[in-house]
């Protein structure tokens, strides 16, 4: 059996085409049509009709088109798995990152990680902690990076990097004179808030709570999508915001904003890599958990 065979016969399947296949497999047609007739010589039956318009599979081609499958995926998983005990880990590494580990701890991470691992591309898809979990879930993202997140069954979380969320406010803003500001303070100001799924977001209104604020009585004059467009609206006088010390930086050395603590309010997390438990990992996204690990 030549596994070669299974191939062109998949390809044909979905193809419906002879000339398709070759194109797609960039083989000669004679040659798909030497690997179809040596898989129904090895089986002894015939798997392809080709007296119609277009190719259509036999009785016997149809079922033997899912365990071909399964034989073609179970290869390539046992190739990815012996791929981790070579020197060399090649392929596409793609994360899935919320806004803070994307923009800002992921980044320096990677260009170390590509110093080791050159033969490795990497992909870093930024989007909201919500919408990151949820492609973690559905099995779309491998791995992902968030820094708030419901734990649930079968989902492993490796803690890889320190956060703080701090108050940021314009040079301006009545607060700026505050030293020491008090949870109660905050509902007499107006804020600007990010998207619901956002991870500073569920962090910081889980820690109001706790000190006695209802979120849902802060006057938020708007929800943004991106911790940039935070900053930007801070900085331009409309309200007081949190973000993660790491973004507010920049601004606050060039005196755009300025940065306060809550008092009483401890606002530090943990930022995680996500990925579920049973899932086959490939060379690169175990050597990148290896790499954070280490």
């Amino acid at each position: 059996m030549n596994l070669n065979w299974l191939k062109t016969f998949i390809t044909v399947a979905a193809t419906r085409s002879f000339s398709r296949t070759a194109r797609e497999l960039n083989l000669t047609q004679p040659a798909v049509s030497k690997h179809i007739a040596a898989l129904e010589a090895f089986y002894g039956v015939k798997l392809v009709d080709r007296s119609r318009r277009t190719v259509a599979l036999t009785e016997a081609g149809s079922t033997l088109l899912p365990y071909a499958q399964k034989i073609l995926q179970a290869m390539t998983e046992a190739l990815q798995e012996i791929e981790t005990y070579t020197a060399t880990v090649r392929g596409t590494l793609t994360i899935g990152a919320s806004t803070i580990p994307g923009h800002y701890v992921l980044p320096p991470i990677i260009r170390r990680f590509r110093e080791q691992y050159p033969e490795v591309t990497i992909n870093l898809e930024v989007a909201d902690s919500g919408k990151i979990l949820h492609r973690v879930i559905e099995g779309e993202l491998l791995l992902g990076a968030v820094g708030a997140f419901k734990p649930l069954p079968g989902l492993v979380a490796i803690p890889f990097a320190e956060d703080e969320i701090v108050l940021i406010l314009p040079p301006a803003h009545p607060l700026a004179r505050h030293r020491r500001i008090t949870p109660a303070l905050l509902p007499e100001h107006q804020f600007v808030w990010r998207e619901r799924e956002s991870g500073t977001r569920y962090v910081v209104e889980k820690e109001l709570v706790r000190a006695g604020i209802n979120p849902g009585d802060l006057r938020i004059l708007a929800e943004l999508g991106s911790t940039e467009a935070v900053l930007a609206t801070v900085e331009a006088g409309m309200g007081l915001s949190f973000v993660s010390r790491r973004a507010a930086e920049k601004s606050a050395r060039s005196g755009r904003l300025l940065i306060r603590h809550v008092q009483g309010l401890p606002l530090k997390r943990t930022l995680y890599l996500i990925h579920l438990r049973n899932r086959l990992l490939p060379g690169p996204v175990k050597a990148f958990i290896n790499f954070i690990r280490q």
